[in-house]
């Protein structure tokens, strides 16, 4: 988040894949209309409501809207409608190519999406994270029953027979090899 020497762009979409549980493929379609400034106050439109975002992710966000050049559009007259911008004019980053650069810092979607929806759904309601994060009613709700309810899963672990532990053995040790 604070580290000067990554692309603003890597650092950005990297957290909202770990901060917000973005898939890749909604962060680099991101339009310039989803980051709202509001006096000192930066929002963020994922789902349906407005997610006012913390500091520094608000600085963060306002940086990013400044300079949403793509490689092609540095003589174009007019800045891109993408938040991402790509390497074509008018069109936004790929999500292969943001995950290839998204990785390169250390930062995979799947278990990064993974972390963040647990830790999330422990506290908000299913029907918040549908509203701010933009995924479904019912996966929300999944996530939520699954999420909030570590100390009942680890429970029901003690009413489980112990693991069978299965002796390998080579060809050598087979009843007729």
């Amino acid at each position: 988040m604070h580290d000067e020497d990554l692309a603003i762009e890597d650092r950005f979409a990297g957290l909202l894949v770990l901060l917000y549980a973005q898939h890749i493929t909604v962060v680099s379609r991101l339009p310039t209309t989803a980051v709202t400034v509001e006096g000192s106050q930066t929002f963020l439109l994922l789902g349906t409501t407005p997610l006012l975002l913390p500091d520094p992710l608000d600085k963060l966000a306002r940086r990013l809207l400044a300079r949403r050049r793509g490689h092609t559009t540095i003589g174009a007259t007019s800045d891109s409608t993408w938040l991402f911008p790509g390497a074509y004019a008018g069109e936004h980053l790929s999500s292969h190519h943001l995950g290839v650069r998204l990785k390169r810092l250390g930062i995979y979607s799947r278990p990064g999406r993974t972390s963040a929806l647990m830790g999330l759904s422990t506290q908000l309601p299913a029907a918040v994270l549908s509203k701010l994060l933009g995924i479904s009613p019912e996966g929300a709700t999944a996530w939520t029953q699954s999420g909030g309810n570590w100390a009942r899963y680890a429970a029901g672990l003690q009413d489980r027979p112990p693991p069978r532990l299965h002796h390998t053995t080579d060809a050598s040790e087979t009843p007729g090899a």
